[in-house]
Protein backbone atom coordinates (compact mmCIF):
# COMPACT_ATOMS: atom_id res chain seq x y z
CA UNK A 1 0.00 0.00 0.00
CA UNK A 2 1.50 3.04 -0.98
CA UNK A 3 0.99 6.02 1.31
CA UNK A 4 2.23 8.88 -0.26
CA UNK A 5 -0.36 8.39 -2.80
CA UNK A 6 -3.21 7.86 -0.50
CA UNK A 7 -2.17 11.20 1.18
CA UNK A 8 -1.45 12.77 -2.30
CA UNK A 9 -5.06 12.05 -3.18
CA UNK A 10 -6.46 12.58 -0.03
CA UNK A 11 -5.03 16.42 -0.46
CA UNK A 12 -7.03 16.99 -3.71
CA UNK A 13 -9.80 16.20 -1.87
CA UNK A 14 -9.21 18.23 0.68
CA UNK A 15 -8.00 21.37 -1.24
CA UNK A 16 -11.50 21.54 -3.23
CA UNK A 17 -13.42 21.49 0.04
CA UNK A 18 -11.90 23.91 1.16
CA UNK A 19 -13.36 26.36 -1.85
CA UNK A 20 -16.59 25.65 -0.87
CA UNK A 21 -16.44 26.84 2.94
CA UNK A 22 -16.09 30.40 0.50
CA UNK A 23 -20.10 30.31 0.05
CA UNK A 24 -21.57 30.04 3.68
CA UNK A 25 -18.65 32.72 4.22
CA UNK A 26 -19.78 34.98 1.83
CA UNK A 27 -23.66 34.49 2.80
CA UNK A 28 -23.21 35.07 6.48
CA UNK A 29 -20.75 37.89 5.94
CA UNK A 30 -22.73 39.91 3.84
CA UNK A 31 -26.30 38.90 3.72
CA UNK A 32 -26.78 37.93 7.25
CA UNK A 33 -24.37 40.30 8.64
CA UNK A 34 -22.74 37.83 11.58
CA UNK A 35 -19.03 38.37 11.03
CA UNK A 36 -18.81 35.48 13.83
CA UNK A 37 -20.29 33.12 12.08
CA UNK A 38 -18.03 34.12 8.81
CA UNK A 39 -15.08 33.72 11.20
CA UNK A 40 -16.32 29.98 12.12
CA UNK A 41 -16.40 28.91 8.73
CA UNK A 42 -13.42 30.96 7.98
CA UNK A 43 -11.50 29.12 10.52
CA UNK A 44 -12.52 25.75 9.93
CA UNK A 45 -11.39 26.40 6.11
CA UNK A 46 -8.46 27.54 6.92
CA UNK A 47 -7.94 24.24 9.17
CA UNK A 48 -8.72 22.47 6.59
CA UNK A 49 -6.17 23.94 4.29
CA UNK A 50 -3.23 23.56 6.72
CA UNK A 51 -3.98 19.54 6.72
CA UNK A 52 -4.03 19.56 3.05
CA UNK A 53 -0.63 21.32 3.11
CA UNK A 54 0.75 18.37 5.70
CA UNK A 55 -0.86 15.62 3.59
CA UNK A 56 1.11 17.37 0.21
CA UNK A 57 4.21 17.20 2.40
CA UNK A 58 4.01 13.76 3.04
CA UNK A 59 3.08 13.13 -0.56
CA UNK A 60 6.03 14.05 -2.11
CA UNK A 61 7.65 11.98 -5.08
CA UNK A 62 4.84 9.23 -4.75
CA UNK A 63 4.45 7.14 -7.55
CA UNK A 64 2.54 7.58 -10.83
CA UNK A 65 0.22 4.38 -10.71
CA UNK A 66 -2.14 3.41 -8.28
CA UNK A 67 -1.73 0.32 -6.73
CA UNK A 68 -5.40 -1.45 -6.17
CA UNK A 69 -5.18 -1.32 -2.03
CA UNK A 70 -4.65 1.79 -2.33
CA UNK A 71 -7.13 2.99 -4.76
CA UNK A 72 -9.71 1.18 -1.91
CA UNK A 73 -7.79 2.49 1.16
CA UNK A 74 -8.17 6.12 -0.31
CA UNK A 75 -11.77 5.30 -1.14
CA UNK A 76 -12.61 4.62 2.88
CA UNK A 77 -11.18 7.45 3.60
CA UNK A 78 -12.58 10.40 2.11
CA UNK A 79 -15.63 10.70 3.79
CA UNK A 80 -14.79 10.00 7.43
CA UNK A 81 -12.21 12.64 6.89
CA UNK A 82 -14.62 15.07 5.15
CA UNK A 83 -17.16 14.50 7.25
CA UNK A 84 -14.81 15.51 10.47
CA UNK A 85 -13.95 18.78 9.04
CA UNK A 86 -18.36 19.09 8.09
CA UNK A 87 -19.49 18.23 11.64
CA UNK A 88 -17.76 21.67 12.83
CA UNK A 89 -20.15 23.99 11.61
CA UNK A 90 -22.95 21.69 12.96
CA UNK A 91 -21.08 21.83 16.96
CA UNK A 92 -20.67 25.22 16.86
CA UNK A 93 -24.37 26.11 16.23
CA UNK A 94 -25.14 23.51 19.03
CA UNK A 95 -28.70 22.46 17.59
CA UNK A 96 -27.76 19.12 17.41
CA UNK A 97 -25.58 16.35 19.94
CA UNK A 98 -21.97 15.50 18.69
CA UNK A 99 -22.87 12.09 17.47
CA UNK A 100 -26.14 13.42 15.87
CA UNK A 101 -23.89 15.93 14.46
CA UNK A 102 -21.42 13.45 12.90
CA UNK A 103 -24.82 11.48 11.49
CA UNK A 104 -26.07 14.17 9.71
CA UNK A 105 -22.50 15.31 7.96
CA UNK A 106 -22.15 11.49 6.75
CA UNK A 107 -25.90 11.23 5.24
CA UNK A 108 -25.50 14.60 3.37
CA UNK A 109 -22.26 13.75 1.89
CA UNK A 110 -23.24 10.03 0.72
CA UNK A 111 -25.87 11.85 -0.60
CA UNK A 112 -29.06 9.90 2.35
CA UNK A 113 -30.05 13.28 3.03
CA UNK A 114 -31.83 11.55 5.85
CA UNK A 115 -32.79 15.29 7.31
CA UNK A 116 -32.30 15.62 11.45
CA UNK A 117 -31.54 18.97 11.22
CA UNK A 118 -34.30 20.70 13.14
CA UNK A 119 -36.30 22.80 11.27
CA UNK A 120 -35.25 26.07 13.37
CA UNK A 121 -32.00 25.26 11.81
CA UNK A 122 -30.22 28.59 10.87
CA UNK A 123 -30.45 29.36 7.03
CA UNK A 124 -26.62 29.39 6.46
CA UNK A 125 -26.78 25.79 8.08
CA UNK A 126 -29.40 24.67 5.84
CA UNK A 127 -26.86 26.02 3.32
CA UNK A 128 -23.74 24.38 4.26
CA UNK A 129 -25.94 21.00 4.11
CA UNK A 130 -26.77 21.16 0.90
CA UNK A 131 -22.97 22.15 0.14
CA UNK A 132 -21.75 19.00 1.70
CA UNK A 133 -24.45 17.01 -0.19
CA UNK A 134 -23.07 18.25 -3.43
CA UNK A 135 -19.56 18.36 -2.65
CA UNK A 136 -19.95 14.61 -1.44
CA UNK A 137 -21.77 13.30 -5.18
CA UNK A 138 -18.95 15.53 -6.95
CA UNK A 139 -16.44 13.65 -4.62
CA UNK A 140 -18.50 10.67 -5.69
CA UNK A 141 -18.68 11.39 -9.37
CA UNK A 142 -14.59 12.01 -9.03
CA UNK A 143 -14.10 8.76 -7.65
CA UNK A 144 -16.85 6.64 -9.88
CA UNK A 145 -14.76 7.45 -12.61
CA UNK A 146 -10.94 7.01 -11.74
CA UNK A 147 -10.64 4.75 -8.66
CA UNK A 148 -13.76 2.57 -8.68
CA UNK A 149 -12.62 1.16 -12.39
CA UNK A 150 -9.46 0.18 -10.60
CA UNK A 151 -10.93 -1.41 -7.32
CA UNK A 152 -14.34 -2.77 -9.11
CA UNK A 153 -13.91 -2.90 -12.44
CA UNK A 154 -17.66 -0.92 -11.79
CA UNK A 155 -19.56 -3.81 -13.07
CA UNK A 156 -20.42 -2.44 -16.40
CA UNK A 157 -19.43 0.94 -16.31
CA UNK A 158 -18.37 0.91 -20.06
CA UNK A 159 -21.54 -0.76 -21.16
CA UNK A 160 -23.03 2.59 -20.20
CA UNK A 161 -20.87 4.39 -22.66
CA UNK A 162 -21.16 2.01 -25.50
CA UNK A 163 -17.84 0.78 -24.70
CA UNK A 164 -16.82 4.20 -25.78
CA UNK A 165 -14.46 5.25 -22.43
CA UNK A 166 -11.21 3.65 -21.25
CA UNK A 167 -10.27 3.73 -17.54
CA UNK A 168 -6.89 3.72 -16.27
CA UNK A 169 -4.88 3.63 -12.71
CA UNK A 170 -2.10 6.40 -14.35
CA UNK A 171 -1.75 9.59 -12.29
CA UNK A 172 -2.17 11.78 -15.14
CA UNK A 173 -5.10 10.21 -16.93
CA UNK A 174 -7.19 9.94 -13.56
CA UNK A 175 -6.52 13.42 -13.29
CA UNK A 176 -8.18 14.52 -16.80
CA UNK A 177 -11.36 12.47 -16.46
CA UNK A 178 -11.67 13.83 -12.90
CA UNK A 179 -11.66 17.13 -14.68
CA UNK A 180 -14.24 16.20 -17.49
CA UNK A 181 -16.61 15.10 -14.46
CA UNK A 182 -16.14 18.70 -12.73
CA UNK A 183 -17.18 20.53 -15.53
CA UNK A 184 -19.74 18.75 -16.37
CA UNK A 185 -21.18 18.65 -12.70
CA UNK A 186 -20.90 22.34 -12.18
CA UNK A 187 -22.28 23.23 -15.83
CA UNK A 188 -25.51 21.17 -14.65
CA UNK A 189 -25.98 22.89 -11.37
CA UNK A 190 -25.66 25.90 -12.57
CA UNK A 191 -28.20 25.18 -15.51
CA UNK A 192 -30.40 23.94 -12.47
CA UNK A 193 -30.00 27.22 -10.48
CA UNK A 194 -31.02 29.34 -13.07
CA UNK A 195 -33.71 26.77 -13.73
CA UNK A 196 -35.04 27.02 -10.09
CA UNK A 197 -34.84 30.90 -10.68
CA UNK A 198 -37.20 31.36 -13.44
CA UNK A 199 -39.68 28.77 -11.21
CA UNK A 200 -39.84 32.19 -8.95
CA UNK A 201 -37.10 31.23 -6.37
CA UNK A 202 -34.77 33.76 -5.21
CA UNK A 203 -31.25 33.07 -5.64
CA UNK A 204 -30.23 31.24 -2.48
CA UNK A 205 -33.35 29.12 -2.60
CA UNK A 206 -32.79 28.57 -6.07
CA UNK A 207 -28.83 27.31 -4.97
CA UNK A 208 -29.85 25.24 -2.28
CA UNK A 209 -32.39 23.34 -4.12
CA UNK A 210 -30.07 23.33 -7.00
CA UNK A 211 -27.35 21.66 -5.08
CA UNK A 212 -29.55 19.21 -3.06
CA UNK A 213 -31.42 17.65 -6.84
CA UNK A 214 -28.53 17.30 -8.77
CA UNK A 215 -26.83 15.64 -5.69
CA UNK A 216 -30.00 13.49 -4.97
CA UNK A 217 -29.43 14.43 -1.39
CA UNK A 218 -32.78 16.29 -0.73
CA UNK A 219 -33.65 16.27 2.60
CA UNK A 220 -36.57 18.08 4.20
CA UNK A 221 -36.20 21.07 2.91
CA UNK A 222 -38.06 22.69 0.13
CA UNK A 223 -39.32 26.01 -0.17
CA UNK A 224 -42.34 26.93 -1.73
CA UNK A 225 -44.96 24.02 -1.44
CA UNK A 226 -47.71 24.08 -4.13
CA UNK A 227 -45.83 25.92 -6.41
CA UNK A 228 -46.04 23.63 -9.50
CA UNK A 229 -43.32 25.55 -11.25
CA UNK A 230 -40.92 24.77 -8.43
CA UNK A 231 -42.12 21.16 -8.31
CA UNK A 232 -41.06 20.66 -12.10
CA UNK A 233 -37.94 22.30 -11.82
CA UNK A 234 -37.00 19.79 -9.24
CA UNK A 235 -38.49 16.77 -11.54
CA UNK A 236 -35.91 17.93 -14.36
CA UNK A 237 -33.48 18.60 -11.93
CA UNK A 238 -33.43 15.06 -10.66
CA UNK A 239 -34.26 13.79 -13.61
CA UNK A 240 -30.97 15.07 -15.03
CA UNK A 241 -29.33 13.80 -11.42
CA UNK A 242 -30.78 10.21 -12.78
CA UNK A 243 -28.43 10.35 -15.64
CA UNK A 244 -25.31 9.02 -17.15
CA UNK A 245 -22.65 12.13 -16.90
CA UNK A 246 -19.88 10.47 -18.72
CA UNK A 247 -22.65 9.91 -21.18
CA UNK A 248 -23.02 13.81 -20.97
CA UNK A 249 -19.34 14.55 -21.17
CA UNK A 250 -19.69 12.76 -24.47
CA UNK A 251 -23.08 14.11 -25.88
CA UNK A 252 -21.56 17.85 -25.01
CA UNK A 253 -17.93 17.52 -26.93
CA UNK A 254 -19.27 15.97 -30.00
CA UNK A 255 -22.07 18.99 -29.98
CA UNK A 256 -20.06 21.27 -31.79
CA UNK A 257 -18.41 20.11 -35.48
CA UNK A 258 -14.95 21.02 -36.28
CA UNK A 259 -14.21 24.34 -37.70
CA UNK A 260 -13.24 23.41 -41.66
CA UNK A 261 -11.19 26.49 -43.44
CA UNK A 262 -12.59 26.80 -47.43
CA UNK A 263 -12.14 29.10 -49.86
CA UNK A 264 -16.15 29.66 -49.55
CA UNK A 265 -16.50 32.85 -48.06
CA UNK A 266 -17.30 33.84 -44.45
CA UNK A 267 -20.97 34.00 -45.03
CA UNK A 268 -21.47 30.61 -46.73
CA UNK A 269 -19.29 28.88 -44.50
CA UNK A 270 -21.70 30.32 -41.37
CA UNK A 271 -24.20 28.77 -42.67
CA UNK A 272 -22.65 25.21 -43.24
CA UNK A 273 -21.71 25.50 -40.13
CA UNK A 274 -24.60 26.25 -38.54
CA UNK A 275 -26.15 23.37 -40.81
CA UNK A 276 -23.53 20.66 -39.25
CA UNK A 277 -24.55 21.98 -35.89
CA UNK A 278 -28.14 21.26 -36.39
CA UNK A 279 -26.83 18.08 -37.53
CA UNK A 280 -25.03 17.10 -34.60
CA UNK A 281 -27.72 17.96 -32.13
CA UNK A 282 -30.60 15.75 -33.65
CA UNK A 283 -27.58 12.91 -34.47
CA UNK A 284 -27.30 13.14 -30.23
CA UNK A 285 -30.69 13.43 -29.16
CA UNK A 286 -31.58 10.26 -31.07
CA UNK A 287 -28.28 8.69 -29.60
CA UNK A 288 -29.56 9.98 -26.43
CA UNK A 289 -33.18 8.49 -26.33
CA UNK A 290 -31.61 5.17 -28.30
CA UNK A 291 -29.64 4.78 -25.06
CA UNK A 292 -30.82 1.45 -22.95
CA UNK A 293 -30.52 3.10 -19.49
CA UNK A 294 -32.17 6.12 -21.01
CA UNK A 295 -35.53 4.32 -22.48
CA UNK A 296 -35.66 1.98 -19.26
CA UNK A 297 -35.71 4.95 -16.55
CA UNK A 298 -38.55 6.51 -18.91
CA UNK A 299 -40.35 3.29 -18.90
CA UNK A 300 -39.73 3.25 -14.98
CA UNK A 301 -41.29 6.82 -14.64
CA UNK A 302 -44.28 6.40 -17.04
CA UNK A 303 -45.35 3.20 -15.41
CA UNK A 304 -44.85 4.29 -12.02
CA UNK A 305 -46.77 7.67 -12.27
CA UNK A 306 -49.10 6.22 -13.91
CA UNK A 307 -50.11 3.76 -11.04
CA UNK A 308 -49.74 6.48 -8.40
CA UNK A 309 -52.33 8.61 -10.47
CA UNK A 310 -54.70 6.08 -10.71
CA UNK A 311 -54.72 4.83 -7.06
CA UNK A 312 -54.35 8.04 -5.42
CA UNK A 313 -57.57 9.32 -7.23
CA UNK A 314 -59.53 6.78 -6.85
CA UNK A 315 -58.64 6.37 -3.48
CA UNK A 316 -59.92 9.72 -3.05
CA UNK A 317 -56.70 11.23 -1.66
CA UNK A 318 -56.81 14.02 -4.30
CA UNK A 319 -60.02 15.05 -5.58
CA UNK A 320 -58.08 16.89 -8.60
CA UNK A 321 -56.75 14.68 -11.01
CA UNK A 322 -53.92 17.44 -12.09
CA UNK A 323 -52.98 16.91 -8.19
CA UNK A 324 -52.99 13.54 -8.35
CA UNK A 325 -50.64 13.49 -11.90
CA UNK A 326 -48.56 16.19 -9.86
CA UNK A 327 -47.96 14.03 -6.95
CA UNK A 328 -47.12 10.81 -8.60
CA UNK A 329 -44.88 12.63 -11.08
CA UNK A 330 -42.70 14.07 -8.53
CA UNK A 331 -42.60 11.01 -6.02
CA UNK A 332 -41.54 8.72 -8.74
CA UNK A 333 -38.96 10.69 -10.15
CA UNK A 334 -37.41 11.59 -6.59
CA UNK A 335 -37.39 8.21 -5.02
CA UNK A 336 -36.32 6.30 -8.39
CA UNK A 337 -33.29 9.22 -8.52
CA UNK A 338 -32.97 8.19 -4.74
CA UNK A 339 -33.11 12.01 -3.96
CA UNK A 340 -35.83 11.35 -1.09
CA UNK A 341 -37.78 14.66 -1.19
CA UNK A 342 -41.45 13.34 -1.03
CA UNK A 343 -44.80 15.85 -1.24
CA UNK A 344 -46.73 15.58 1.97
CA UNK A 345 -50.31 13.65 0.64
CA UNK A 346 -53.66 14.88 2.20
CA UNK A 347 -53.50 11.11 3.66
CA UNK A 348 -50.98 7.89 3.56
CA UNK A 349 -50.37 5.74 0.86
CA UNK A 350 -51.37 2.11 1.09
CA UNK A 351 -49.13 -0.47 1.89
CA UNK A 352 -48.73 -1.53 -2.30
CA UNK A 353 -47.52 2.62 -3.00
CA UNK A 354 -45.45 2.26 -0.66
CA UNK A 355 -44.22 -0.54 -1.84
CA UNK A 356 -43.84 0.54 -5.10
CA UNK A 357 -41.80 3.62 -3.87
CA UNK A 358 -39.66 1.12 -2.15
CA UNK A 359 -38.74 -1.04 -4.99
CA UNK A 360 -38.21 2.59 -6.82
CA UNK A 361 -35.39 3.71 -4.53
CA UNK A 362 -33.52 0.21 -5.07
CA UNK A 363 -33.46 0.50 -8.97
CA UNK A 364 -31.45 3.93 -8.59
CA UNK A 365 -30.44 6.09 -11.73
CA UNK A 366 -27.78 5.24 -14.97
CA UNK A 367 -24.53 3.49 -14.19
CA UNK A 368 -22.55 6.75 -13.90
CA UNK A 369 -25.26 8.97 -12.24
CA UNK A 370 -24.62 10.20 -8.90
CA UNK A 371 -27.90 8.19 -7.54
CA UNK A 372 -27.48 5.43 -5.03
CA UNK A 373 -29.68 2.11 -5.50
CA UNK A 374 -28.17 -0.55 -7.61
CA UNK A 375 -28.39 1.20 -11.17
CA UNK A 376 -30.11 0.52 -13.92
CA UNK A 377 -27.53 -1.41 -16.00
CA UNK A 378 -27.05 -4.13 -13.71
CA UNK A 379 -31.23 -4.92 -13.65
CA UNK A 380 -31.19 -4.58 -17.26
CA UNK A 381 -28.35 -7.27 -17.77
CA UNK A 382 -29.96 -9.73 -15.29
CA UNK A 383 -32.77 -9.58 -17.47
CA UNK A 384 -31.72 -10.15 -20.28
CA UNK A 385 -29.28 -12.73 -18.66
CA UNK A 386 -32.94 -14.35 -16.87
CA UNK A 387 -34.40 -14.03 -20.98
CA UNK A 388 -31.11 -15.67 -22.25
CA UNK A 389 -30.89 -18.56 -20.27
CA UNK A 390 -34.70 -19.43 -20.48
CA UNK A 391 -34.21 -19.14 -24.51
CA UNK A 392 -31.50 -21.77 -24.27
CA UNK A 393 -33.43 -24.04 -21.77
CA UNK A 394 -35.73 -24.01 -24.64
CA UNK A 395 -33.18 -24.66 -27.12
CA UNK A 396 -30.20 -26.40 -26.31
CA UNK A 397 -27.76 -26.35 -28.66
CA UNK A 398 -28.41 -22.48 -29.45
CA UNK A 399 -25.79 -20.05 -29.01
CA UNK A 400 -26.83 -16.55 -27.09
CA UNK A 401 -24.87 -13.20 -27.21
CA UNK A 402 -25.92 -10.85 -24.52
CA UNK A 403 -26.07 -7.41 -25.57
CA UNK A 404 -26.94 -4.43 -24.01
CA UNK A 405 -27.37 -1.54 -26.24
CA UNK A 406 -26.00 -2.69 -29.44
CA UNK A 407 -22.82 -3.68 -26.95
CA UNK A 408 -22.04 -7.30 -26.04
CA UNK A 409 -21.49 -8.37 -22.35
CA UNK A 410 -18.14 -9.97 -21.27
CA UNK A 411 -19.00 -12.86 -19.27
CA UNK A 412 -16.66 -11.22 -17.12
CA UNK A 413 -19.23 -8.48 -16.17
CA UNK A 414 -21.82 -10.72 -15.74
CA UNK A 415 -20.35 -12.55 -13.70
CA UNK A 416 -19.46 -9.43 -11.12
CA UNK A 417 -23.26 -8.11 -11.68
CA UNK A 418 -24.35 -11.55 -10.20
CA UNK A 419 -21.86 -11.20 -7.55
CA UNK A 420 -22.78 -8.04 -6.91
CA UNK A 421 -26.44 -8.61 -6.17
CA UNK A 422 -25.51 -11.83 -4.10
CA UNK A 423 -23.18 -9.73 -1.74
CA UNK A 424 -25.77 -6.63 -1.78
CA UNK A 425 -28.97 -9.28 -0.27
CA UNK A 426 -26.19 -10.73 1.84
CA UNK A 427 -25.09 -6.94 3.15
CA UNK A 428 -28.96 -5.95 3.39
CA UNK A 429 -29.21 -8.93 5.65
CA UNK A 430 -26.36 -8.07 8.03
CA UNK A 431 -26.80 -4.44 8.50
CA UNK A 432 -30.46 -5.63 9.32
CA UNK A 433 -29.56 -7.71 11.97
CA UNK A 434 -26.97 -5.34 12.90
CA UNK A 435 -29.43 -2.86 13.65
CA UNK A 436 -32.27 -5.21 15.09
CA UNK A 437 -29.21 -5.39 18.30
CA UNK A 438 -30.67 -1.57 18.91
CA UNK A 439 -34.23 -3.15 19.87
CA UNK A 440 -35.78 -2.56 16.53
CA UNK A 441 -38.43 -4.47 15.08
CA UNK A 442 -38.12 -6.99 12.03
CA UNK A 443 -39.28 -4.40 9.07
CA UNK A 444 -37.60 -1.08 11.03
CA UNK A 445 -34.42 -2.83 10.69
CA UNK A 446 -34.95 -3.88 7.33
CA UNK A 447 -36.35 -0.34 5.79
CA UNK A 448 -33.15 1.70 7.74
CA UNK A 449 -30.80 -0.84 5.94
CA UNK A 450 -32.31 -0.80 2.98
CA UNK A 451 -32.49 3.38 3.57
CA UNK A 452 -28.90 3.85 4.10
CA UNK A 453 -27.84 1.27 1.71
CA UNK A 454 -29.60 2.86 -1.38
CA UNK A 455 -28.50 6.48 0.11
CA UNK A 456 -32.42 7.47 -0.33
CA UNK A 457 -32.53 8.17 3.38
CA UNK A 458 -35.94 8.14 4.33
CA UNK A 459 -39.32 6.26 3.09
CA UNK A 460 -42.28 7.57 3.83
CA UNK A 461 -44.89 5.81 5.30
CA UNK A 462 -41.80 3.13 6.67
CA UNK A 463 -38.67 5.01 8.09
CA UNK A 464 -37.91 8.64 8.55
CA UNK A 465 -35.39 10.92 10.36
CA UNK A 466 -37.25 10.54 13.44
CA UNK A 467 -36.20 6.94 13.54
CA UNK A 468 -32.57 7.72 12.99
CA UNK A 469 -32.83 9.90 16.54
CA UNK A 470 -34.45 7.33 18.21
CA UNK A 471 -31.32 4.69 17.94
CA UNK A 472 -28.86 4.49 20.66
CA UNK A 473 -25.16 5.78 20.07
CA UNK A 474 -24.20 2.42 18.78
CA UNK A 475 -26.95 2.28 16.05
CA UNK A 476 -25.85 5.58 14.77
CA UNK A 477 -22.38 5.11 14.50
CA UNK A 478 -23.56 1.71 12.75
CA UNK A 479 -25.77 3.50 10.41
CA UNK A 480 -23.17 5.92 9.62
CA UNK A 481 -21.10 2.52 8.58
CA UNK A 482 -23.83 1.56 6.35
CA UNK A 483 -24.04 4.90 4.64
CA UNK A 484 -20.42 5.18 3.49
CA UNK A 485 -20.84 1.22 2.43
CA UNK A 486 -23.71 1.81 0.21
CA UNK A 487 -22.61 4.72 -1.39
CA UNK A 488 -18.96 3.27 -2.15
CA UNK A 489 -20.62 -0.51 -2.69
CA UNK A 490 -19.53 -3.42 -0.23
CA UNK A 491 -16.60 -4.67 -2.71
CA UNK A 492 -14.64 -1.41 -2.01
CA UNK A 493 -14.47 -3.02 1.58
CA UNK A 494 -14.31 -6.67 0.88
CA UNK A 495 -11.39 -5.10 -1.15
CA UNK A 496 -9.22 -3.78 1.06
CA UNK A 497 -9.67 -6.43 3.67
CA UNK A 498 -8.48 -9.01 1.40
CA UNK A 499 -5.67 -6.55 0.29
CA UNK A 500 -4.69 -6.29 3.63
CA UNK A 501 -4.56 -10.16 4.34
CA UNK A 502 -3.09 -10.59 1.29
CA UNK A 503 -0.61 -7.43 1.45
CA UNK A 504 2.48 -9.32 2.68
CA UNK A 505 2.10 -12.13 -0.58
CA UNK A 506 1.05 -9.39 -3.23
CA UNK A 507 3.26 -6.11 -2.45
CA UNK A 508 1.81 -4.58 -5.37
CA UNK A 509 -1.87 -4.49 -3.98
Amino acid sequence: MDKKIIFSLLGNVLIAFSATFAVPIFYAAVFMKDFEVAIVFAVVGVIVICVERIFKNLSKRHRRRLPLLSAAATMLAVFPMVAAFGMLPFLYFEILPPLDCALETISDLTSAGIGILPENAPYVLRLWQSLLMWFGSLIFLVMLVTLMPEVSGNFGMTLSLHGGQNFSPIFGQMLQMAQRMIKVYTALTIFSVGFFKLAGLDFWDSLLMAMRCISTGGGNYFPAHGNIFVEYAAIFTMVLACGNFLFYHRLIITLPPPIILTKENIFRRGINYLKKFNQNILHNVKRFFSNSEVKFIVLIIVLSTGWLTFTTYKQGIFTDGNAALRYAFFNAVSFLSTTGIHLDSPEPLDEFDTFLIFFLAMFGGCMGSVTGGVKIMRVIVLMKLAAAELEKTMHPRMMTVLKVSKVIVPAEIIGRILGFFFLACITLFICAAGLSFTGLNFSEAVAMSFACLTNVGTLPGICDAENFLGLPAAGKIFCMLILIIGRLEIFVLLIFIAGLISLRKFKEW
